[in-house]
Parts: C-alpha cells; sequence; structure tokens
C-alpha cells in the first residue's frame, strides 16, 4: 500500500514541479520585461510586489516556505530597476563615448550588482555560499575557463580581421587590434560574473528547493536568455537568444560541477568578447 500511494503522488508532485517553474519563469521573465519597457517611475512595481509578497508569506505559517525564493525575485527585481535607473543617466551612458569611459561603464555595472545582491542576501540570513561566491574546486574552474577566454580572444581577432570591413572598420591592422586586449578583457571579465551573479548565483539554490536541478538549470538559462532580447536588434535577435541558451545551460552546469561562481563567471566574459570587440574598435577608430 505504501509503495502505491507513493506512485500515485508522483505525477502530483511533477504537476506541482510544472506550475511552480512556470510561476517562477513568469516572474523572472514578467520582471526583466517590466524592466525593459517601463520607465524608471514605474520601474519599482516589480520591487513593491515582491516585497510586499515576501513579507505576507513570511507571516504565513502556510506560505514561508516561498519566502526565500520571493525575496531573491525582490533583491533580482530591485538590482534590475536600480540598475536601469544608474545606467540609463546620461552622467554613466555618456561614458560610452570613450574607451576609458567605457571600462567605468562597466566597473559602475558589476558595483550595481554585486554590492546590494550581496548586502541583501547576507541582511536575509543568506550566505556567500548560497551565491556560490566562493572557491569552489577552483583548479576544475580555472582550468576550464581559462582556455576558453583565451580561445575566444584569439578567434574574435582573427574573425574581426575578415568581418570588420561589414561594420564600416577599415584599415584597423592586427597589431593595433592586438594593443586593445587588455581593455577588451576587464570588460569582459566584470561583465561576465555579473550576469552569473544576477541570473544564476542569487536563484540555483533557491530553485532547488521547489524544482528539480536539471528543470532549475533551463529556468534559469531561459530568464538569462529573455535579458539579451533587444526588439530594435530583431535580426540578430535569434541568434543572441540560441547563443544565450546554450551557452547558459553550459555556464549553469559549470557552476555547479565547481561550486563557485569564478570559472561560469570568466566563460560567461568570454562569450562576450565578440561584442565588446566590434563595440571597442568602434569607439577608438
Amino acid at each position: 500500500m505504501a509503495q502505491a500511494n507513493h506512485s500515485s503522488l508522483q505525477p502530483e508532485g511533477r504537476r506541482s514541479s510544472r506550475s511552480l517553474f512556470l510561476a517562477f519563469l513568469a516572474a523572472g521573465g514578467g520582471t526583466i520585461l517590466l524592466a525593459d519597457n517601463l520607465g524608471d517611475a514605474l520601474g519599482v512595481v516589480a520591487p513593491v510586489f515582491f516585497g510586499l509578497a515576501y513579507y505576507l508569506m513570511y507571516r504565513s505559517s502556510r506560505l514561508r516556505r516561498f519566502s526565500s525564493i520571493t525575496y531573491a525575485f525582490f533583491v533580482f527585481a530591485l538590482v534590475i530597476s536600480v540598475r536601469h535607473l544608474v545606467l540609463d543617466s546620461s552622467s554613466v551612458n555618456g561614458l560610452l563615448s570613450s574607451l576609458n569611459g567605457l571600462v567605468l561603464y562597466q566597473v559602475i555595472d558589476t558595483s550595481v550588482v554585486f554590492a546590494p545582491v550581496i548586502l541583501l542576501v547576507l541582511a536575509n540570513g543568506g550566505t556567500l555560499g548560497s551565491l556560490f561566491l566562493q572557491k569552489g574546486n577552483l583548479r576544475l574552474g580555472l582550468g576550464i575557463a581559462v582556455p576558453v577566454f583565451l580561445i575566444f580572444l584569439v578567434v574574435s581577432f582573427v574573425i574581426e580581421q575578415a568581418l570588420a570591413p561589414s561594420f564600416g572598420i577599415k584599415g584597423v591592422g592586427l597589431p593595433f587590434v592586438l594593443s586593445l586586449a587588455p581593455y577588451l578583457s576587464i570588460v569582459a571579465l566584470l561583465n561576465g560574473p555579473k550576469e552569473e551573479l544576477l541570473y544564476r548565483g542569487l536563484f540555483l539554490q533557491r530553485y532547488d528547493a521547489f524544482v528539480p536541478k536539471r528543470s532549475t538549470n533551463l529556468l534559469s538559462t531561459i530568464v538569462f536568455a529573455l535579458s539579451v532580447v533587444e526588439p530594435e536588434y530583431f535580426a540578430q535577435l535569434v541568434g543572441a537568444v540560441l547563443v544565450a541558451l546554450v551557452g547558459g545551460l553550459l555556464f549553469v552546469r559549470l557552476m555547479r560541477e565547481t561550486n563557485s561562481i569564478i570559472g561560469s563567471g570568466i566563460c560567461e566574459g568570454a562569450s562576450t568578447i565578440p561584442i565588446y570587440l566590434i563595440v571597442i574598435l568602434t569607439l577608438v577608430h
């Protein structure tokens, strides 16, 4: 009888897991869409909603088990809202007109993500380990990430030499492009860990309490892919989303295997090298 009862509960458990998967996807995706389409004043809608939901769930003994994931969405929504507010300001956005300004822009962007996420999670009783902000299996992480980063760097330079004319960039020799490597590396390495923390590190362990790890990996990857959707670049949209989906599944696997954000953060940064190379060349040429 016990065996039969256990089996009969499995379909219900799977339905519950699917429902939670869709609810979490709607929460994450909806937060991104609201932040991208509402003005700065209305950007507080999502953080206020999740903040209130967290308060009500924490006070309810029946719903308290959902308070941790709800708090994560509150942090996520607040950081995205503040990030838009800061980066869209004329003083910060104006930095993108120069090479040094681009680097400073990335420093500000990374700080706007890391500082509040860490402080808010710690204030709620969380740990750095719950965000994968730890050493973990550093040898494995660097053993994979460093070669990946170097491969992206070299291949991007080679492709640039072949495709630069199509972007209106002419007469740029390889030695000059190589001289930009330090700037390119700094910008990429700042961007990668920021994205990994916000879209994966903040959520993975909290998702795990409600859905299977395989679903957790897919969920975090889809939400991250939604963040790259830019309607004004529709022609490149499909390719960007596919790259984000495939890369995201690999990044989240590496984060779990190493139990750290270091390796996946470097790999995530490496994947943005081709984009930043074109941006930097446009600025300096």
